[in-house]
């Protein structure tokens, strides 16, 4: 058993084993808690396990395990949890289960004793691994909610996706690391629309959020401004690097859609056209060089359309460093621009998002669902 102290008030537990089963795993987590309660063996003290939810993550091998043991470490106090985070090597002959237990231990507010949340990483090694739901299921809290947060690129074996899938009540996933940006959103709109369960959340969409949040602030009317309708033409700019298609322009040109009624006509690799009311409206989208951000991000939007007085436009682009941006917004007499700063979350804090919200997300359905005719008239994808 290993021991962490970096602060008196919390401590980390860790024990790790090899070819163990579900009633191991549950005995050696106890005795983690008795040893955080100040008790190595078994007796009265021990500190309390408090989970509120189960988090189950699919590791594409150890490092990306290791990098979501640092964003569940980040969660502890804010989240508590028992975490699952699974590496699957179907490859191997042995059908063996390892285990790395962690207990992340602190005093509560209002309680004198340990409280700790519950870290467990398991390598399926072998048969054993193409059986996930049964590896999951012993190891889960009851009665407590299940999400799986998938942080890497969906899999090819879709055998491997719906095991894990099975026990969940969300699917948690971040688009922005697909490197098949299109397909992926694809996949996922056809589970929504051939499953509609779980709920999906993505963490891009939690990117998206200022961009969203900016362009329907504009779009809208108020006292100062005309709301701008009727558009007609809509570019978008993400940066290069990710590959053909960036899943946050397609996310946020189907949230476009849904929010002022377009419907897909036809879409080529970077162009489509769109009706509304039997009038067209084009779409661009393109990459471009920027220094400092991440590929496919985006770097501009802009739509062009009528006000009530006549043509109006609006857009929003990154302005020098990245985290800037600049709205310009051009209606009938007059001309109005703005700079901000958007503060941009990591994976922890996203993450956090997600298991604040409702688990239900009916915008971001809505965007995938209009996107995808767009993708399936773009090519063949997985």
């Amino acid at each position: 058993m290993a021991e962490t102290v970096s602060d008196p008030a919390e401590i980390t537990l860790e024990w790790s084993g090899r070819a163990v089963d579900a009633a191991r795993i549950e005995a050696e987590l106890a005795k983690l808690r008795h040893y955080a309660a100040g008790q190595p063996s078994q007796g009265e003290g021990f500190a309390l396990r408090t989970s509120l939810l189960n988090l189950v993550i699919y590791a594409e091998d150890e490092e990306a395990a290791q990098e979501a043991g640092r964003v569940i470490a980040g969660l502890s106090s804010h989240h508590a949890s028992r975490a699952l985070i699974l590496i699957a090597r179907p490859t191997e002959v042995e059908s063996r289960i390892d285990a790395q237990l962690t207990a992340h231990c602190h005093i509560a507010p209002g309680l004198d004793q340990q409280v700790c949340c519950e870290e467990v990483t398991l390598t399926v090694n072998g048969p054993a691994a193409r059986h996930l739901h049964s590896v999951i299921i012993p190891l889960l809290v009851p009665d407590l909610p299940v999400y799986v947060w998938w942080p890497g690129q969906l899999p090819d074996d879709h055998h491997t996706f719906d095991e894990v899938l099975e026990t969940a009540d969300q699917l948690i996933v971040d688009s922005g690391h697909f490197s098949d940006q299109a397909g992926g959103l694809a996949r996922l709109a056809g589970l929504v629309l051939e499953r509609g369960d779980p709920p999906i959340g993505d963490l891009n969409w939690e990117r998206l959020q200022p961009w969203r949040q900016l362009l329907a602030e504009y779009c809208q009317a108020a006292p100062s401004r005309q709301p701008l309708t009727d558009v007609r033409s809509v570019k978008i700019g993400f940066a290069r690097g990710g590959g053909e298609a960036s899943s946050q322009a397609l996310l946020l040109l189907g949230w476009l859609a849904s929010l002022f009624g377009w419907d897909a006509v036809v879409s080529r690799r970077d162009t489509a056209v769109l009706h509304q009311d039997g009038h067209r409206v084009s779409v661009e989208m393109r990459s471009r060089e920027y220094a400092g951000l991440d590929p496919g991000w985006l770097v501009s939007v802009s739509l062009r359309g009528t006000a009530e007085a006549g043509a109006a436009s609006l857009s929003i682009s990154r302005i020098g460093d990245p985290l800037h941006l600049v709205v310009h917004v051009q209606e009938p007499g007059r001309v109005f621009e703005e700079q901000l700063r958007i503060d941009p979350c990591g994976p922890g804090e996203m993450l956090m998002q997600q298991l604040d919200r409702p688990r239900d997300n009916p915008e971001y359905e809505a965007a995938l669902e209009r996107v995808l005719p767009l993708i399936q008239a773009s090519g063949p994808r997985r």
